[in-house]
């Protein structure tokens, strides 16, 4: 059955609960369906409405749980959704009307499936899906760590909603229901068929960038447009129409005969290059898996307690001396080669094209041999040249010009964590410390004031948790506010690191959002984790060899090489792992392309064929080219920082602290990845 509506122009009118006419037009030859985003509703489109007139005539959308509707209960289930707005339009189509559908993110994806499910005779002319990957592509592209607050900030209505709390509440609600709502949706294969498609997206949307909308053409059965237009990710809006121009012009050809049709892409200001539809997506090529090895060594290097006991570097000393590289047993990674020299060692973390990252690059990552979830994405886990595309426009951040002009304010925390350490007497040495580097990677980036107090909370959950679920926990929020950090900068970048990382184009392409997150994720931790078990580390090291706390005290020895010998020695970063990329002969060992390798840096830095008296804590060695910041691509971005910020804690403890007393059992935490101290309880005695 097809309704007849009475217009009323000069003001908006209710055609029934779904649909709206923000302005109607009785003499309008095409109607346009407007489908709104996530926590929208059919208020953001009177503008278009307005500026399609007389033409065309917009019918927003009106979702239940929002606006006019707000008491009814949200929607849970998206195909039951859909299966609402079918019956909803069913009355409003039919042959003799011309029509189309728009929708924006959520919205096109709405669109989208209920223009397949619409009956023939019922089905759109077009469709023009405006900020949203394609459907087959939308479960892989919806960001698990995107929240509502991370939708809002994308979308540039956080700033909006924040200056009215009950308004600021409503849209956190709405759009977290709408966000739970796409999780339900489950993509099933099939074109969009009988209806013309126009793909669009604004050039600053920070969540889809133009090339994702070639990815349309796979459901396209009569072909794509795709253009960009200025706009972030939302383009109709309370108080802007929008893309009208694209809207009017593809409207006025619906009423046209039909064309052949072309499937296109287009980048922002340039000319539309032609893409076959027709061409099939092929699959990436599936992961090898590492050969098998045959274990023939017990010793499990993994195990901590290996590293925290007295005897570490005589059983290591005879492993080297047994076999410099030989197979060991790893628990939850199995067989691996292990290095366990100077030599070797560097010879592997300075030769990427024979021993790859993308493997992984610490063991426990990818227990069942796959490929780590961050391969090809963070700098970690990348090989050159993709890794200096990553590492180039971070490197001014952390390289010594910046750091130099850091110093006032790193001696500044310093001074404050020691004050603070003072005034409690007895303490936990490793907390004294902790808030130092976090307060620096906050600085680095750009933690908001009002936010650090959470994020110090969460770093806290995350490295300092008294469980390996407590961490995880902690660290999964972490990233939930890091990926809504990210999309507030994308969306409005300045000069500060999560800007650049946010806004940086690899062969013009935006960075992934992912991309940026798991990377700015990997300087946290790092930053975070190197400082701190050094530091703590250090001072153990220290107290256990008084002479050369002594030395360090009275100033006989240079800061900076006490911090290099301090790094050495800890080699809190107890491990490195590789994947040989091709058959390769390393020392002794025949190793397989596909076998892991694994540097023991601590077992490197306590090489005595490069050491003297490596067994022996001395201050002021020279050379010491140890590896505790890593060798070759991968060596570390933030060493002069880390220096920098170590220089600093045992300069401030050297001016106020007159002696450092062990006042209980030291206790190592469980990591192999950031070997350390969880507990060294001291008491600070003052000058």
């Amino acid at each position: 059955m097809t309704t007849t509506v009475e217009r009323r122009p000069g003001r908006p009118q209710v055609v029934d609960d779904w649909f709206l006419l923000p302005a109607p037009q009785p003499a309008a030859r095409v109607r346009l369906f407007c489908f709104p985003h996530a926590g929208g509703d059919a208020s953001a489109f009177a503008p278009l409405a307005r500026a399609l007139a007389p033409e065309t005539e917009v019918w927003a959308l009106r979702l239940p749980g929002r606006g006019a509707r707000l008491r009814e209960p949200m929607p849970t289930d998206f195909d039951a959704l859909v299966d609402r707005v079918v019956r909803a339009l069913l009355p409003h189509t039919h042959p003799g009307v011309t029509f189309g559908l728009y929708g924006q993110s959520f919205g096109a994806l709405l669109g989208f499936e209920a223009a397949r499910a619409l009956p023939p005779g019922h089905r759109p002319r077009f469709l023009v899906p405006a900020s949203a990957h394609a459907p087959q592509h939308w479960v892989r592209e919806l960001p698990e760590q995107l929240d509502a607050a991370g939708l809002l900030a994308a979308t540039g209505f956080d700033r909006v909603v924040a200056e009215n709390a009950e308004f600021e509440a409503l849209a956190l609600a709405t759009t977290g229901a709408d966000l739970a709502l796409c999780r339900t949706y489950r993509y099933r294969p099939g074109p969009l068929s009988g209806t013309r498609l126009h793909a669009v997206v604004g050039a600053g949307d920070p969540m889809v960038a133009g090339q994702d909308l070639a990815a349309w053409a796979e459901v396209a059965e009569h072909g794509l447009d795709t253009t960009v237009v200025e706009g972030g990710h939302l383009l109709a809006v309370p108080t802007d129409p929008g893309p009208a121009e694209l809207l009017r012009a593809v409207a006025a050809a619906a009423v046209q005969p039909v064309e052949p049709l072309r499937t296109v892409v287009a980048g922002a200001g340039q000319p539309l290059q032609p893409v076959d539809a027709a061409q099939p997506v092929r699959p990436s090529a599936p992961a090898r898996r590492p050969a098998a090895i045959a274990a023939d060594r017990d010793v499990d290097l993994s195990d901590t307690t290996f590293w925290e006991g007295p005897d570490v570097a005589a059983r290591i000393d005879a492993l080297r001396a047994a076999a410099p590289v030989h197979r060991t047993t790893v628990a939850g990674d199995g067989p691996v080669w292990s290095v366990l020299s100077y030599q070797l060692a560097a010879q592997v973390l300075g030769d990427a094209r024979a021993f790859s990252s993308t493997g992984g690059s610490l063991l426990g990552t990818s227990p069942d041999g796959s490929v780590p979830a961050g391969s090809g994405k963070m700098m970690a886990l990348c090989d050159p040249p993709h890794h200096r595309t990553i590492r180039n426009p971070l490197t001014p951040f952390f390289g010594a010009r910046n750091t130099a002009g850091y110093a006032p304010r790193l001696a500044r925390l310093a001074q404050e964590a020691v004050r603070s350490g003072l005034a409690r007497g007895e303490v936990n040495f490793v907390d004294v410390i902790a808030p130092v580097p976090l307060s620096v990677m906050c600085d680095l980036l750009d933690i908001p004031a009002a936010d650090r107090a959470t994020v110090v909370a969460l770093c806290d959950d995350a490295f300092l948790g008294t469980t390996a679920q407590s961490r995880r926990t902690g660290h999964q929020e972490l990233i939930r506010y890091l990926f809504t950090h990210t999309i507030k900068h994308r969306a409005r970048p300045a000069d500060d690191l999560v800007s650049v990382m946010a806004t940086h184009r690899v062969d013009g392409t935006l960075l992934p959002l992912e991309e940026v997150v798991l990377n700015l994720d990997n300087i946290l931790v790092g930053g975070v984790q190197t400082v701190r078990h050094t530091a703590a580390m250090g001072m153990l090291a220290l107290l256990r060899n008084p002479r050369q706390f002594d030395a360090l005290w009275r100033g006989e020895v240079e800061m900076a090489g006490a911090i290099d010998e301090l790094l050495r020695w800890t080699s809190s970063g107890l491990h490195v792992l590789r994947t040989a990329s091709r058959d390769v002969t390393l020392g002794p060992a025949a190793i397989r392309a596909e076998e892991k390798v694994v540097v023991w840096t601590w077992a490197a830095n306590h090489d005595p064929a490069r050491f003297d008296r490596p067994e022996e804590l001395l201050l002021d060695r020279s050379p010491n080219r140890h590896l505790g910041l890593g060798w070759g691509a991968h060596f570390c971005l933030g060493a002069a920082l880390a220096r920098a910020e170590l220089s600093a804690i045992f300069s401030a403890l050297r001016e106020r602290v007159r002696a450092v007393e062990l006042t209980g059992t030291p206790r190592h935490n469980k990591s192999i990845i950031n070997f350390g101290l969880d507990e060294l309880p001291v008491r600070l005695v003052g000058r």
